[in-house]
């Protein structure tokens, strides 16, 4: 392939905002970039109620790209210890990179501003740049590559045909028949911590799940959404509370910490509900809500529609949506695809597909940034709970398989909903359960640092 050179594109700047066609990449690569593709690297209230218990920098040259395991750029210039704190210490004047952080030094030890780029790029000697020269990425049914002619923005080269299986491929940076992604090859393993059982405990039954900070929202057979509470116990008495502890678990062994499940409320119906094929996401003062389209209902507020799918979409019966890049993903049970909305045009493309894994069609889908590393990660399931599937818009590969966890436990669980939210737990739903899924090696992808 033909290789590209690299070109400071802006001055230092604040570019916490993407631009309109920013597309949904990420950071912790070797290119250090977020978002994008060089041509030149080859190849995600209420009263009381029953309850229920279960126990179940630094700086890189950017024509090398060089850069440390962690994605981070690397300054590999001498340094002496003098005694002057800060990141500034016996730098030159310049603007420099740390975990994609732009810092402007004065040469006198003082750092002068600091901006953190994310969703854009720090590029060394410059600042927060939205792209570089010679780069690609994919945003729904697009190709888009860097227009560096004056301030540097993301063009349209190329329009796919969804309709006919065709997505962005990073490799040629054209549109191209797309083929499932990754194999069914476990690379890790997750555990069950509870399972709460309608007429056992609070929870009173449904199938669409989402959850918020300690709250579970689900879509009840109704089609209005029960609130419950989640609350973890130190029932070992060690004064811990250790969401990940399993007697399975090497990296947390332990018994099991009893989980408590509280009815909060139930919340009307809104949008366009069907029991699990109209997945829910939640967010502090708002839900959402999938089915024939996706609907926003701010609490106190009311209800508004996001968007409506293409005809060759056939609904959204599983959502989720990258906050830090504003873009919205789904899917639905015809097929082992993930769909991703570009807002600046309406339109909806095909991210990708992936293998079977267990059971004859999908069933869950969820969108979660690892707090530890800021990248996002586009989760996916079959019919049951024996495989979730890590997959991520890789800066230079495209849609790639990062993991395929499995599930240590009784196989065969059924899905009819997939959240994230308690705990920084996975939480599924079969109807006449809701059940709690994590920890072993999902837990570096979904627990805060500390």
């Amino acid at each position: 392939m033909i290789r590209h050179s690299w070109i400071a594109a802006l001055t230092l700047c604040a570019c916490g905002t993407p631009a309109a066609n920013q597309p949904a990449g990420e950071s912790g690569d070797s290119l250090t970039t977020l978002s994008t593709v060089s041509a030149s690297a080859g190849s995600d209230s209420g009263s009381g109620g029953t309850t229920g218990t279960t126990t179940d920098n630094t700086t890189v040259d950017p024509s090398t790209s060089a850069a440390d395991s962690s994605g981070s750029n690397v300054d590999t210039g001498p340094k002496f210890d003098v005694h002057i704190d800060g990141f500034c210490a016996n730098r030159d004047a310049d603007v420099y990179c740390s975990d994609n952080r732009a810092i402007e030094c004065d040469g006198n030890g003082n750092e002068v501003d600091q901006e953190n780029c994310d969703p854009d790029i720090c590029l060394p000697g410059t600042g927060c740049v939205v792209c570089l020269d010679g780069q690609f990425s994919c945003l729904a049914d697009k190709v888009l590559q860097c227009n560096t002619d004056g301030v540097p923005f993301w063009e349209t080269v190329e329009v796919c045909q969804p309709q006919n299986n065709e997505g962005c491929d990073l490799a040629t940076g054209s549109c191209q028949p797309l083929q499932p992604v990754g194999t069914d090859v476990p690379t890790g393993e997750y555990f069950q911590f509870a399972d709460f059982q309608s007429g056992a405990t609070a929870f009173k039954g449904g199938y669409d799940v989402d959850g918020y900070e300690d709250k579970l929202y689900v879509l009840n057979f109704s089609n209005q959404i029960d609130v419950y509470q989640v609350e973890l116990e130190d029932s070992d008495g060690d004064g811990q509370l250790e969401p990940n502890q399993h007697p399975d678990n090497p990296d947390a062994m332990g018994e099991i910490e009893t989980r408590t499940i509280t009815f909060v409320e139930t919340l009307p119906s809104f949008g366009t509900p069907f029991p699990s094929v109209s997945e829910l996401f939640a967010l502090d003062d708002r839900l959402y809500m999938g089915g024939s389209q996706i609907t926003e209902n701010v609490f106190g507020v009311g209800t508004s529609v996001v968007t409506t799918p293409p005809a060759w979409a056939y609904g959204f019966s599983q959502i989720g949506y990258d906050e830090q890049r504003g873009v919205w993903y789904a899917s639905n049970e015809s097929y082992r695809r993930v769909m991703q909305y570009d807002a600046s045009d309406n339109s909806w493309g095909i991210a990708f597909y992936y293998p079977p894994l267990a059971g004859d069609h999908m069933d869950g889908m969820e969108v979660v940034t690892a707090p530890q590393t800021g990248i996002t990660y586009v989760y996916v399931s079959d019919m049951t709970s024996d495989f979730i599937g890590q997959y991520r818009l890789h800066p230079t590969m495209g849609w790639v398989q990062e993991n395929l966890f499995s599930y240590f436990g009784t196989v065969g669980v059924v899905v009819e909903g997939m959240g994230f939210g308690p705990l920084n737990h996975f939480w599924a739903t079969g109807g006449n359960s809701v059940y709690e899924l994590g920890g072993g090696d999902l837990a570096e992808f979904t627990d805060p640092p500390g």
